[in-house]
């Protein structure tokens, strides 16, 4: 992905926000808007160390620059004005930006430390910054809003950051699956594998990997990993993780198997069923249709896979009914995906109080981009739960069999169309044609 091939859609993504921004600053009666991608935050007040900085989430919408103390000056019928501040250190390197095809889009002042404050607007102008949140004010509550609901459609420009943090994640995906087929390695040696082959350092992927063996797959955002090799012949790997380009995130999970022990194989068959069952949700999706009414669809195909598995008894209505799909998959449908790795602007209003964690409500519109993620887990505290409420429902026998194995998670990442012409499962085609 060059920078000349970024940089028309890039310059269109501009104008885009730039237009959206100018009806906010109209809306709220502003002159300016300032964006600071934020300072550099101490690990610990006992010595000089610096995480690296997660820029505020809006000047990472504009600029793909991870430096602090860095402004953006946004005022209706300009140019932005992007402030940077000139660091002559050797201490420190300042990180370099990922590709050139951004910089011509601003008009570029640089300045010293402590000297851009007197190039930014004070005067009937907000300034936002990860830092330094905005709260208290139901006026700047209110602009904060409206800025965020500006992500909640991607651009051109951002689909292309996106399919490209997709591959980078794929290859780091079927290197870990490659060395769990092969051996026996341990958590922490696939989680390193995972970062060779997509290029990333820990502290640049959209967030910490989850990556799990065995019953730790029941954890669902497991990063606790361990050194050394479990041992067993017959084992589960759940690997979670995804990669950034340009400040966008891809988020992708996949389930594997090993192992020719009867449990082994009937887990390999339910993480057969459990992908077909999120083939069929994706192949489901359709502009209009309410994001909270897929994710119940979600719930019915897993009661019937429970069933047709036989790991449950009775109906499919009863198992949604009672809860029971709930104590197996307790969390939401998928998020939406962007410069933070749960966007913002897709949850408009709660879900019903059964659907508690799910992070979408939207309906679903062209150039949104989500995730769908359905999990069958063997979770010990829920099962106790289950055991208290509808153990009648389970067949006790064969989840102690498949207990061991800890859980299941198909995630994908799926981008509308413009027009909803086409829907584009990016995971899937980006490891097809990986594996081809």
């Amino acid at each position: 992905m060059s920078a000349s091939s970024l940089r028309p859609s890039y310059l269109a993504h501009v104008a885009r926000l730039q237009e959206g921004y100018e009806r906010v600053l109209a809306s709220h009666r502003l002159d300016a808007i300032v964006l600071g991608s934020g300072a550099a935050a101490a690990r610990s007040p006992f010595d000089d160390q610096y995480w690296p900085l997660l820029p505020t989430p809006a000047f990472a919408h504009w600029v793909p620059l991870a430096e602090p103390d860095a402004f953006l000056v946004i005022r209706a019928g300009q140019r932005p004005r992007l402030l940077r501040t000139r660091v002559d250190d050797f201490w420190e390197a300042a990180p370099r930006a990922e590709d050139d095809h951004f910089w011509d889009a601003f008009e570029l002042l640089e300045e010293l430390p402590g000297h851009l404050e007197r190039h930014l607007p004070t005067r009937n102008a907000v300034t936002i910054r990860r830092d330094a949140p905005l709260d208290g004010d139901p006026r700047r509550a209110q602009l904060l809003e409206d800025l965020d609901a500006l992500r909640t459609r991607k651009s051109e420009y951002e689909v292309a950051c996106l399919r490209r943090a997709t591959e980078r994640a794929a290859a780091g995906h079927l290197r870990a699956a490659e060395l769990f087929a092969a051996g026996d390695p341990s958590e922490l040696s696939l989680h390193l594998a995972y970062l060779e082959a997509s290029a990333q350092d820990d502290s640049a992927t959209p967030y910490k990997n989850i990556v799990a063996l065995g019953a730790h797959a029941a954890v669902l955002h497991y990063v606790s990993y361990e050194a050394r090799a479990p041992g067993r012949a017959d084992q589960s790997l759940l690997v979670d993780a995804g990669a950034k380009v340009l400040g966008y995130g891809s988020d992708i999970t996949r389930t594997h198997a090993r192992g020719q022990g009867p449990a082994a194989r009937r887990f390999a068959e339910l993480i057969a069923a459990m992908d077909r069952l999120q083939r069929t949700i994706c192949a489901e999706i359709s502009i209009g249709l309410e994001y909270e009414a897929l994710h119940d669809r979600s719930h019915q195909l897993l009661a019937e896979l429970l069933l047709a598995v036989g790991l449950c008894r009775g109906s499919a209505d009863e198992l949604v009914a009672r809860g029971v799909t709930r104590r197996f998959y307790p969390h939401g449908l998928g998020h939406s995906l962007g410069i933070t790795v749960h966007d913002v602007g897709m949850r408009p209003r709660a879900p019903r109080p059964d659907n508690a964690f799910l992070r979408t409500t939207t309906t679903i519109e062209p150039d949104q981009v989500f995730t769908i993620e359905p999990g069958l887990y063997f979770i010990p505290q829920l099962l106790e739960r289950a055991r208290a409420e509808s153990a009648e429902l389970i067949d006790w026998a064969a989840v102690d069999e498949l207990r061991p194995f800890g859980g299941i998670r198909i995630e994908d990442n799926l981008a509308i169309g413009a027009g909803g012409a086409a829907i584009r499962n990016l995971t899937r085609e980006t490891l097809a044609a990986a594996t081809r």
